[in-house]
């Protein structure tokens, strides 16, 4: 499932080809999605990311707003097939997705901002804190998948977050300490920076640290990565590094 980097990766991709571009017509072949309004004539003015969504700045004032979900992704070259197709003055984006759970809609910047306030703290941002999380007493990996808490970590970059920062992840949220806070910020952030720094090939070449490793190393102290389940989703961790 893309997460927040994956997504940073697609804004970066989507901005250099897309910004300043004029959306000649749009073509909706899955009834699943209906974009109200009209797009041709639209001038592309900035793409950028909130939290886990794709938001595409339009010039009359509106904001088309993507959450990929499982399997969404945007492709340059036609595609055998394809939810969208955004044909603009500067080439065609399609929009794929397999299992059709993406979401693609046209908003007022009133609606966006309401969203937006919904969100916790962005990670990457420089104003972002996590003193949110001390307000639940849910198990930290828990909370840090809640985007009122936080916005755009996943269960993947939780589980490669508190192996950074050497916290197990049935912690109690209430009772981290700031040191613990503020390691655990910090292993937020490297472990997102990291990810984007693959690019758009993140899919090939990317490498965690724990998760999706059961029953291999931990490449930092050698002790055997477990899994378990917390709250339907798999948690990965270094029983040692994490007590």
């Amino acid at each position: 499932m893309p997460e927040l980097p994956e997504v940073q990766i697609l804004v970066n991709v989507l901005a250099l080809r897309l910004t300043g571009a004029r959306i000649r017509s749009t073509e909706v072949r899955d009834p699943k999605i209906r974009l109200a309004g009209h797009l041709a004539g639209q001038r592309i003015q900035e793409v950028r990311r909130l939290g886990k969504n794709i938001v595409v700045d339009l010039s009359g004032g509106l904001h088309l707003v993507i959450h990929l979900r499982m399997t969404g992704w945007f492709e340059f070259e036609k595609p055998p097939r394809y939810r969208v197709a955004l044909h603009t003055s500067r080439g065609t984006a399609y929009f794929e997705d397999p299992r059709r759970l993406g979401t693609m809609e046209l908003v007022t910047t009133a609606l966006l901002e309401h969203r937006r306030q919904q969100l916790g703290p962005d990670p990457l941002g420089d104003d972002c804190d996590l003193s949110r999380l001390r307000g639940t007493s849910r198990p930290v990996k828990v909370a840090l998948l809640d985007q009122r808490l936080i916005s755009g970590v996943g269960n993947i970059y939780a589980s490669e977050s508190l192996w950074r920062a050497r916290i197990n992840p049935r912690r109690r949220s209430d009772r981290l300490r700031p040191d613990e806070l503020g390691r655990l910020r910090r292993g937020i952030v490297a472990s997102l920076r990291r990810a984007i720094a693959y690019g758009p090939r993140i899919f090939e070449v990317q490498g965690f640290a724990v998760y999706g490793r059961q029953g291999k190393e931990c490449p930092r102290c050698g002790t055997t990565i477990r899994r378990f389940v917390q709250s339907q989703r798999s948690t990965y961790f270094c029983p040692r590094c994490q007590r």
